[in-house]
C-alpha cells in the first residue's frame, strides 16, 4: 500500500486540505497581529494590569507559533502526498519547493520580536 495520495478523488481532498489548513494559517496569523495591536493599545493607555497583559502577550505568541507551524506543517505534508503526474505540474514544482523553515522563522522573529519588545515596555 501506498501513502502517496494519487487518485482524482485524493487531489480533490488535497485541494481542500490545502485550502483549509492555509485559511487556517491566515486566521491564525489575523487573530495574533490583532491582539498585538490590542495589547499595544491598552499598554499605550497606560491601565497598569502589567501580568494580565504579560500573559495575553506570551499567550497570543505561542498560540501563533503552534498554529503556524501546525498549519505549515500539513501544508507541506499535503504536497508530499501529491502523485508523480500532480507533483511535475508548475504549482507542484513551486509549492514542493517551498522554504518551510524560512516561514516558520519569519513567523518566530515577526511575533517573537513583537512579544518581547511589549514585554520589554512593561517589565524593562
Amino acid at each position: 500500500m501506498s501513502n502517496i495520495m494519487n487518485t482524482a478523488a485524493d487531489r480533490d481532498r488535497r485541494q481542500q486540505i490545502g485550502a483549509t489548513r492555509g485559511r487556517d494559517l491566515y486566521w491564525g496569523m489575523t487573530v495574533g497581529f490583532l491582539s498585538n495591536i490590542a495589547t499595544l493599545a491598552i499598554l499605550s493607555m497606560g491601565s497598569g494590569l502589567d501580568l494580565a497583559i504579560s500573559a495575553v502577550i506570551l499567550g497570543t505568541l505561542v498560540f501563533v507559533l503552534v498554529n503556524s507551524f501546525d498549519c505549515m506543517d500539513d501544508l507541506k505534508a499535503n504536497a508530499d502526498d501529491a502523485d508523480e503526474e500532480e507533483a511535475q505540474t508548475h504549482f507542484g514544482q513551486k509549492f514542493s519547493a517551498a522554504p518551510w523553515g524560512m516561514f516558520k522563522g519569519l513567523v518566530t522573529l515577526i511575533f517573537g520580536a513583537m512579544a518581547l519588545s511589549q514585554l520589554w515596555v512593561i517589565w524593562g
